[in-house]
């Protein structure tokens, strides 16, 4: 066995029957097996910072270690009352050790403060010039973000590319945001912190999935020190193809419910640029609000999007009509019309959006617009992130 082949070792060391305990007693058996072994059970995993168990802290100082292997990792967030550190200072020694990393998702629960949670976001773009895939979790309290504080990690990311140092640049990014308690609205300087963090890695994205269970607030809620209205930011992109766009259900009802006392001069949305390379876009909204300019999703409508070539809609609250080929003022007529150049078009469950209800081609011909059913996975692929 010791002089087995590291290629045929690997081979057997990466068989899907073996369990962590398997390859931790192989790691066990020499050098050569360490390495080999190490390599796969340090390629992902799931992380908890809470400073409190023996347990936690273990687990962190062997991926510390071993860090050189991993290359997707979870990372749960949480306060910690036990170390007298804050968390971004606990956690950059270990995030430092990831050379390799590929894939992050970082998962917070409101329990960390803005400014950590913004700095702790700021290490990982700095620090890991190789990532490519990013998603962020945070569970939204009451009024959360409405004291958010960017020095920290503007100042790390300053001080960064003063010293010569690189952004990620990433390929795929995501962004969840739901609530543990019932905010009305996103906080505008919430947001404008966070775009302007994460702006350096995420513009060179190709896939963006917006998750929010709230939605965002008006422009005049933005307010510098001085009391003075500040620019509401929008996710800047150099060649996005890949769009998930998942609003609240009854999207404008709450829009109207969580603003009305503030009467806004409008409701911005930070998605609402540079989507011009748009190809392939899945929204939760009805048709109709689609279709409706500036209602829902987008201002100027699908036009934005002149380049989009698959559509995948949920209709939360109802279904459309089941077969647009005999019916002349279907809604998937109506957007075949609005947009000249989409090929695909599927309608999926309301929430999740991926068990696909109906999925339909269109085909022109001197002006005539054609369905026929497409198959479900057809136009379609890991791109989104759902």
């Amino acid at each position: 066995m010791d002089s087995l082949p590291s290629e045929l070792l690997s081979d057997i060391i990466n068989q899907d029957v073996l369990t962590n305990i398997d390859l931790t007693r192989l790691s066990r058996v020499n050098r050569h097996f360490n390495s080999i072994a190490c390599a796969r059970l340090y390629r992902s995993g799931e992380l908890s910072y809470v400073g409190a168990t023996s347990k936690d802290r273990e687990k962190f100082e062997a991926f510390g270690k071993n860090g050189k292997h991993v290359r997707l990792i979870n990372l749960n967030l949480f306060a910690s009352s036990v170390s007298g550190k804050s968390v971004p200072a606990a956690i950059f020694p270990l995030l430092k050790t990831f050379i390799n990393l590929h894939s992050v998702t970082l998962i917070d629960t409101a329990s960390l403060n803005w400014p950590d949670f913004l700095h702790v976001i700021a290490i990982i773009i700095t620090s890991h010039p190789y990532l490519k895939i990013l998603e962020i979790q945070r569970s939204l309290a009451k009024f959360d973000g409405n004291r958010s504080d960017i020095s920290t990690a503007l100042e790390l990311m300053v001080n960064h590319q003063f010293n010569g140092g690189t952004f990620c640049k990433l390929d795929m990014f995501t962004l969840r945001l739901s609530k543990r308690e019932d905010p009305l609205y996103l906080p505008r300087s919430a947001l404008n912190h966070l775009i302007q963090i994460l702006t350096p890695a995420t513009r060179s994205a190709k896939s963006f999935t917006y998750s929010a269970e709230v939605p965002e607030s008006a422009e005049i809620d933005l307010k510098d020190p001085w009391g003075e209205d500040i620019e509401a930011l929008s996710w800047p992109w150099d060649n996005l193809e890949y769009f998930t766009l998942k609003l609240p259900v009854r999207y404008s009802q709450l829009n109207q419910l969580a603003l009305q006392t503030r009467q806004p001069r409008q409701i911005l949305h930070s998605y609402q640029k540079d989507l011009q390379n748009v190809e392939k876009l899945a929204i939760r909204a009805r048709v109709d609000d689609v279709l409706a300019t500036g209602q829902i999703a987008f201002e100027g409508g699908l036009s934005v999007m002149p380049k989009l070539n698959t559509l995948r809609l949920s209709h939360a609250g109802g279904f459309t009509g089941w077969d647009p080929r005999i019916q002349a003022d279907h809604p998937f007529v109506k957007i075949a019309e609005a947009v000249p150049t989409l090929e695909f078009i599927q309608q999926t469950d309301p929430y999740y959006m991926t068990q696909v209800i109906q999925a339909w081609r269109i085909f022109r011909d001197d002006g005539e617009i054609t369905f026929k059913v497409a198959e479900i996975g057809e136009a379609w692929d890991h791109q989104f992130a759902y």
